[in-house]
């Protein structure tokens, strides 16, 4: 019976053209054809915040949110401060890491929900995100106490992510790429630790951001990885916008690194990450807009149904 399963999942495993590996405190073991099948179908979850200002939205480890701790940093007063030069711009990186899904080869495939939303259509943007892939790093390091904040393109940390470096990691030298969510551009490290050389904006052709004017800014970032191929491709709100970055090689773990310029509700600043089936074409067929509804912060609940911050009904309660 065993052997009939195993013969089952292997050929269904076959099907998903891609290959992972565990990379948790027990990386190192062997996992079944069918835990292996079982893990490709798992949800995607952040399962390392790095940072003292990022969290879990309503417990969900598929979806975080941040928040400017400079409780004078609201929304309404960035947007009244929006076009002035303003000295007292705040914030900190914050980043959270698939760490257990580590693509190894084949097409990986996952889509980031954006929701920044605001309530007027020129509603100045206070929440940005950069999302991509970054070189799996053992879990040591991980558990250190001091984060404060952290950016997986530049951070002072590069020398003891390179003392992970292993064979797995192929001859490429691209250990971080990012899309960045204001204006597209793609970001890369190679983690030198001199910022100068290992940090690098490139444009790409179908590069296409969000602006800082957003009003009701509610996207998704579609990306396609292909290890086979060595490329990272972009789908923006369901369309295929082109090849941002070449030469990928060896192991990755998708990551997400924000900034929150805004002290506000964890429901209008969050990114949600969700594993999606290949895009066959140009167009992500499983594209869904985030239906939401805009809370104002001050309203106090005791419904469970509610947010606590806010009063408003719970965006993960709702259907994307």
């Amino acid at each position: 019976m065993a052997s009939g399963v195993d013969k089952v999942a292997t050929s269904m495993l076959a099907l998903q053209n891609k290959t992972v590996r565990y990379g948790g405190d027990h990386c190192d073991e062997d996992l079944t054809v069918l835990e292996e099948l079982n893990y490709l179908r798992s949800p995607l979850t952040f399962t390392h915040l790095l940072g003292n200002r990022i969290d879990y939205l309503e417990n969900d480890k598929s979806c975080v949110w941040s928040s400017n701790p400079d409780t004078s940093m609201t929304p309404s007063y960035l947007m009244a401060n929006a076009a002035d030069d303003m000295v007292d711009w705040s914030g900190s990186d914050q980043t959270a890491i698939c760490s257990d899904y580590v693509m190894t080869s084949g097409k990986h495939y996952a889509k980031f929900y954006i929701d920044t939303s605001s309530n007027t259509s020129t509603m100045f943007r206070f929440f940005y995100s950069k999302m991509g892939i970054m070189r799996p790093i053992s879990s040591d390091w991980k558990e250190d106490a001091g984060w404060g904040q952290f950016n997986p393109i530049y951070n002072s940390w590069f020398n003891d992510f390179l003392e992970h470096k292993t064979d797995a990691w192929g001859k490429g030298d691209i250990h971080t790429c990012l899309y960045y969510d204001y204006d597209g551009t793609a970001e890369r490290s190679n983690w030198d630790q001199d910022h100068k050389n290992s940090h690098q904006e490139i444009p790409w052709d179908g590069m296409k951001g969000y602006s800082c004017f957003g009003g009701e800014k509610l996207g998704q970032i579609g990306l396609l990885l292909d290890l086979d191929e060595g490329t990272l491709t972009v789908y923006k709100d369901g369309k295929r916008r082109g090849i941002m970055m070449r030469g990928l090689t060896g192991e990755y773990c998708w990551v997400l690194s924000v900034l929150a310029q805004g002290h506000g509700c964890p429901h209008q600043q969050n990114v949600r990450i969700e594993r999606a089936p290949i895009p066959k074409d140009d167009v992500d067929h499983t594209f869904r807009p985030i239906r939401h509804t805009n809370c104002e912060c001050g309203i106090e609940s005791d419904d469970e149904s509610m947010c606590s911050c806010c009063g408003a009904p719970r965006r993960c309660n709702s259907d994307y």
